[in-house]
């Protein structure tokens, strides 16, 4: 079956999708992207990525048609007869460079795109302590994702030569903040906490729906605290909630337990379960 993208509201097979190297996308990195989640064909919690996109757009200071995107995704996600994946959007400040100033020669580029969620092969899923350090929060937008995410690109480079599924990375000031991809939890004695927004972390829509939905302790955390934990779970848009098996520190494995994190998980997929009028709705 044929595969699509839709490249400035055009549909385009992806395999002749092709876009200007002027992009300053491709020259700076400079631009946003949002990964949704699609369950029974209908983008979970669309309006917080929604959000999140203005947001991004304000704090980038440049401007991209989005009113009619959630439309425009739902025409992809028919298009490609996806039930289950994920959907990508990402949006380019457009052509026009004087050095690193944009010029606004041209308008900003959409691109959306959908795929299979990937799936999780690791047979124990096992983290430890990256070398690489999140930006502090006055030098780049944490606000959203930015396509400038050479850090996690390093940090998970490091987690796989060092046989791991994933590495923490820390703050600045050497607070627990985020791994490569996911937002990260810990239980203590029945209390869930995470790191708090001053720790230079994004903050995730599944994380936002964590927070809202159960008692959750924000704090600035060591190392030393993360390694008191009785579990640990990870949350992003691709697997809702992530038990982590066992967490390595200094060469010290430490094996974690999995109760309020499965009921957690639990929890997040029946939230994702679209009500059926939804799923009619976007039939239409």
């Amino acid at each position: 079956m044929k595969k699509f993208a839709l490249i400035n509201n055009k549909l385009i097979g992806e395999k002749e999708a092709k876009i200007s190297i002027n992009q300053r996308a491709c020259l700076f990195g400079d631009g946003i992207f949002e990964t949704c989640r699609i369950f029974n064909g209908i983008i979970y919690n669309f309006e917080a990525h929604q959000a999140r996109i203005k947001a991004g757009l304000k704090a980038l200071k440049f401007s991209a048609s989005i009113a009619d995107l959630e439309k425009k995704s739902y025409q992809l996600i028919r298009k490609n007869q996806i039930k289950n994946g994920i959907l990508r959007i990402a949006i380019s400040r457009g052509i026009g460079s004087a050095g690193y100033l944009p010029t606004y020669e041209s308008n900003s580029l959409i691109i959306i795109q959908t795929s299979q969620v990937r799936k999780i092969t690791a047979k124990k899923i096992v983290i430890g302590i990256g070398s690489t350090k999140k930006p502090p929060q006055n030098s780049l937008p944490i606000s959203c994702k930015t396509m400038q995410a050479l850090p996690y690109t390093l940090n998970k480079i490091e987690a796989q030569e060092r046989g791991l599924f994933d590495c923490i990375m820390l703050s600045q000031k050497n607070f627990i903040s985020e791994t490569s991809a996911a937002n990260i939890f810990w239980v203590k004695n029945g209390v869930i906490y995470t790191a708090s927004k001053d720790c230079d972390l994004l903050l995730g829509t599944i994380r936002d729906k964590v927070l809202k939905n159960f008692k959750v302790k924000e704090v600035k955390a060591k190392v030393s605290d993360l390694q008191k934990a009785d579990e640990i779970f990870l949350t992003n848009v691709a697997c809702l909630a992530l038990n982590v098996d066992e967490l390595i520190i200094d060469k010290k494995t430490i094996k974690l337990k999995k109760e309020i994190s499965l009921k957690i998980l639990k929890w997040l997929e029946n939230d994702a379960k679209p009500p059926l009028q939804k799923e009619l709705n976007h039939q239409i």
